[in-house]
């Protein structure tokens, strides 16, 4: 309350109230008192931080974990729906082979049928020695021995046949019965893995909600103003008027590419990662609508933190991973590049505009020590569009990440923490 109070002198104005010089001297006096207070406010809240920087520890510990956790869920979901996919098509050559067994056993079900029809027209039996008897002569009865074994071992053919092919069918129906039990397991097993993934998703966003409820403690508009402050030095008014009407206009882009963006992601990423080189290892792409940027060193959480160049409280409004120059860097989701240039203290910047689920969405990368896509460029989920530097205001080489819900409007309009969309 007192950088609301100092505020309302300042755009007051002395002049403004002041008949004497005793109530200039006296308002001079209160403003010193004011800014005294800020100082004191200031100190209070960094003694705060001091405090809380092990719960805070140990909550983002918790989340990395979680991410863990959830990484290797959503890899069993994938080996599962794999096992099911098996087994359904092992099912269906078996379905299929049970109908020619069957096929097969009815046809010479027939057959037998049919011999048996003859056997009994022609007297009930057949006497194979009355048929060796009747022979005329010796060559004679050397052409009916012939004969009559040729029609026994047809006969036993057929009946051997058949019991192979009964037996093979009963095998067969039963291995269904297998595979179906199992496919029946597979599909539980599925729904208590998607179960288990909402519950560590529910688990994590709970975490999410839990650090940012801790840091929103230490978050004072004294601070805000002086972030706000710094920016307008850092940006001209009319450049961040041509990127938020850039950004609008690339907005439109990206929701009417969405679409078509999703069919064409997995060609464009075997391809991207086919022209990066093997000394480039693109970050593994992770499942659904996002995937993390960059491989490297959790170092910085998005809230109010000690900036390690200013020495104070600020507001950090991205996450921040640290790596060794050149490291991959890959859009964290289907979009439209909206800038690619130098911007501030941001150093090399990417932005990058996405129309998720039919909401507007900008992905900042900077810091970057190059820039490999172009303002208007249509980008892939994963697809390498820089690497990781230290250019503009750093301490180190680290790629700082920022997701601002609809399109980028400086650094502290609407901003969220990256962690509720990505796991790092």
């Amino acid at each position: 309350m007192a950088v609301a109070t100092t505020g309302a002198l300042l755009f007051t104005g002395p002049s403004a109230l002041a008949n004497t010089l005793n109530d200039l001297k006296g308002q001079q006096k209160e403003l010193e008192q004011k800014k005294e207070s800020i100082n004191s406010n200031i100190k209070e809240t960094e003694g705060k931080i001091n405090q809380n920087e092990s719960k805070l520890d140990q909550i983002m510990a918790q989340i990395q974990e979680l991410d863990k956790e959830i990484v290797d869920t959503e890899k069993n979901i994938s080996n599962v729906l794999n096992e099911i996919k098996l087994t359904t098509d092992e099912i269906e050559k078996l379905k299929a082979s049970i109908v020619e067994l069957e096929r097969k056993i009815k046809e010479r079900d027939k057959l037998l049928k049919e011999r048996i029809r003859a056997v009994q027209v022609s007297g009930g039996s057949v006497s194979y020695v009355d048929v060796l008897l009747g022979a005329n002569s010796f060559i004679d009865f050397i052409d009916r021995l012939s004969a009559v074994n040729t029609l026994m071992e047809a006969d036993r053919s057929i009946l051997e046949k058949q019991a192979d092919d009964k037996k093979q069918l009963e095998e067969q129906k039963g291995s269904l019965e297998k595979k179906l039990k199992e496919q029946e397991e597979s599909k539980n097993k599925l729904v208590n893995l998607k179960a288990s993934l909402d519950k560590q998703k529910a688990s994590k966003g709970t975490l999410v909600d839990q650090l940012e409820a801790e840091q929103a403690k230490l978050q004072k508009e004294k601070q805000v103003m002086e972030t706000d402050y710094e920016e307008i030095l850092n940006l001209s008014t009319d450049i961040q008027n041509k990127i938020i009407v850039e950004q609008k206009r690339i907005a439109e882009i990206a929701r009417k590419a969405a679409e078509e963006k999703k069919r064409k992601a997995a060609k464009e990423r075997k391809r991207q990662q086919s022209a990066s080189g093997s000394s480039v290892v693109i970050p593994e792409v992770s499942s659904g609508e996002w995937t993390k940027p960059t491989n490297g060193r959790f170092t910085s959480g998005y809230g109010y933190r000690i900036h390690p160049i200013y020495g104070k409280g600020k507001m950090h409004y991205g996450v921040d991973l640290a790596n060794s120059t050149g490291t991959a860097i890959v859009s964290a989701a289907d979009g439209v590049v909206s800038y690619a240039s130098p911007l501030s203290t941001y150093g090399n910047l990417i932005m990058v505009t996405h129309s998720i689920d039919g909401q507007t969405f900008t992905s900042l990368y900077a810091h970057l020590s190059s820039i490999k896509v172009k303002v208007g460029q249509e980008v892939s989920k994963g697809q390498l569009i820089g690497g990781m530097g230290a250019t503009g205001n750093v301490t180190g080489t680290h790629l700082h990440f920022e997701i601002h819900t609809g399109t980028w409007e400086g650094m502290t309009k609407n901003s969220v923490n990256p962690l509720r969309y990505i796991s790092l």
